[in-house]
């Protein structure tokens, strides 16, 4: 199936990932193809990208390695240029690559009274951009420490593998809610903790050992498209 038709009653917060989940390309390639239109810097970005994709998919990539990515990408702006610059991003480029179903998935939570949050190991600059577009409810991304003026460095844990549990686990603290009134969307074999963790998980466009496991344990695998 491509979308969701309903929740368990139980469900009250709907996580959503952003990368492959709500989006059909990862929003880190998006931005460096679109940067490399837009800005001298593009070129820049893209070797970034180069060398985290590549520990990334040979499951080498760590916190540091990727927080270290994060800050390269963001100290070339200051804050509220790097924020406007993520707004035209999604508006250009971002926007056109959000599945239709994982759309209408949206609708259908907002309609049953169901909070849905974005969480995604995404910097919190872009993936509010994609969040404010799509209208999420909340969006857990991670974060940055900022002084003087600049990107100094980020707070740990990133909203990665275990570190997403924690930052979920925090905000249904903050909220009043726990994990078992909790949906939770994902295309990525990282989210594993979380998917564990949530009432309701539900795996996106899933390969390999993720679509193994979805199917062993009897949860919903979505397949969405561009194609509306």
């Amino acid at each position: 199936m491509n979308r969701i038709t309903d929740y368990p009653e139980e469900i009250r917060i709907a996580f959503f990932d952003l990368d492959e989940t709500m989006t059909a390309v990862d929003t880190d390639f998006l931005w460096a193809r679109w940067r490399l239109k837009n800005s001298l810097r593009g070129v820049a970005d893209l070797l970034r990208l180069i060398n985290i994709s590549r520990l990334y998919y040979s499951h080498r990539l760590t916190e540091e390695k990727y927080a270290r990515y994060h800050l390269s990408r963001a100290r070339t702006m200051t804050p509220g240029e790097y924020r406007e610059t993520a707004r035209r991003f999604v508006r250009e480029a971002g926007r056109k690559h959000v599945y239709p179903p994982m759309r209408d998935t949206l609708q259908m939570g907002r309609e049953k009274g169901i909070r849905n949050v974005m969480i995604t190991a995404q910097d919190e600059v872009i993936a509010a951009a994609f969040a404010e577009a799509l209208g999420f409810d909340a969006c857990i991304a991670s974060s940055y420490r900022i002084e003087n003026g600049r990107f100094a460095d980020m707070d740990r844990p990133l909203v990665f593998r275990d570190g997403k549990v924690v930052r979920a686990g925090n905000y249904l603290a903050g909220e009043g809610f726990g994990f078992d009134e909790c949906a939770f969307f994902t295309d990525s074999r990282n989210d594993l903790p979380l998917l564990e963790k949530c009432r309701f998980p539900v795996v996106v466009n899933p390969v390999g050992e993720l679509r193994s496991l979805a199917g062993r344990k009897g949860w919903p695998v979505l397949t969405p498209s561009l194609e509306k």
